[in-house]
């Protein structure tokens, strides 16, 4: 029988190339990466292309593959790198790998907000020194986690997971979502309310919504001026989220007490050097997800979509 063909327009890790190859005929760059005209053309006759969150799939990207391609497989829960109207105007299929990352999504998020909260950068830097006893005066404290009121934004599943994590240390939750519940009020023993309620009453912001046109700079000037100056900000869903200018003057000016990042508005590129510089932000490479665990799940996760449209013309993971 005839193998159904699966273009990448990167280099896949040997591991998930080699699984996918166990099924399907794995059709992949000669460099790390490949141009849309190279694509293009590795493309024809395949069924499904294979993205992750670094490759741009634009209007103009989806309107050049061949007529062959029927699917996206995305690994990641975010999707905001396609094009999602012109994929569905295409009629194409697009699948994510949801709920597998959720865990150490929401580790990596508890450990920014005890890091950023209690300074744990500058407290490095000092011991880089030697010194065996900084951060000893008032001015250099930091502040305490348990018994703070956690604003989350975004009560998805990565939103739930941290909200059961943050219980442990006896947080006040209050959170804004699209579809607040008695429900999640009474699980969680949190408080619906909206976002500049959130903003004002947060000690700790913490953001786990998706990019969208919405939610793009939902986090600006304004924002940030609704805030506590002790107010502490977590982003682990997408950089575009905070506008970074504006949260590097707050940060500068000490109008907000500090931040922790996994993820920033200028990705792919660099992290702003600004924003690396100061001592009261908490940078991460854009690695909350990557963790064996995570990642062994997300590969599972988009070979189960792959193997389900294939199979039944349903991924388990539809996006569109």
């Amino acid at each position: 029988m005839k193998r159904s063909i699966i273009a990448t327009p990167r280099k896949l890790p040997a591991a998930l190339s080699g699984a996918m190859a166990a099924k399907y005929d794995i059709r992949e760059p000669d460099g790390e990466t490949a141009d849309l005209n190279e694509f293009v053309s590795l493309a024809e006759g395949a069924g499904a292309i294979f993205a992750t969150a670094f490759d741009e799939m634009d209007a103009a990207f989806i309107n050049a593959l061949p007529a062959s391609v029927k699917m996206i497989a995305s690994i990641g829960v975010g999707v905001d790198h396609i094009d999602l109207d012109a994929a569905k105007a295409r009629g194409l299929t697009v699948s994510n790998t949801p709920e597998v990352t959720t865990p150490c999504l929401a580790d990596t998020t508890i450990g920014l907000i005890i890091a950023a909260c209690r300074r744990f950068r500058e407290g490095l830097s000092i011991a880089e020194t030697g010194e065996g006893r900084g951060m000893l005066t008032p001015e250099s404290w930091g502040q305490r986690v348990t018994g703070r009121t956690l604003g989350i934004v975004g009560m998805g599943n990565v939103g739930k997971a941290v909200a059961r994590r943050a219980r442990a240390f006896d947080m006040n939750l209050i959170y804004t979502t699209p579809r607040p519940s008695a429900a999640i009020d009474a699980e969680y023993s949190a408080k619906s309310v909206d976002l500049d309620e959130l903003l004002s009453n947060a000690d700790i912001i913490s953001l786990h919504c998706p990019l969208n046109d919405k939610t793009r700079h939902m986090i600006d000037d304004a924002a940030i001026k609704k805030m506590k100056p002790s107010a502490v900000v977590i982003n682990i869903s997408r950089g575009p989220i905070i506008d970074e200018l504006a949260l590097i003057d707050a940060l500068k000016s000490k109008q907000i007490f500090a931040a922790g990042l996994d993820v920033f508005e200028t990705e792919p590129g660099p992290i702003r050097e600004a924003l690396r510089q100061l001592p009261n932000v908490y940078c991460l490479p854009h690695v909350a997800s990557a963790t064996w665990e995570s990642r062994a799940g997300m590969a599972m996760r988009v070979l189960a979509n792959i193997d389900a449209f294939f199979e039944k013309g349903e991924p388990v993971d539809r996006v569109v």
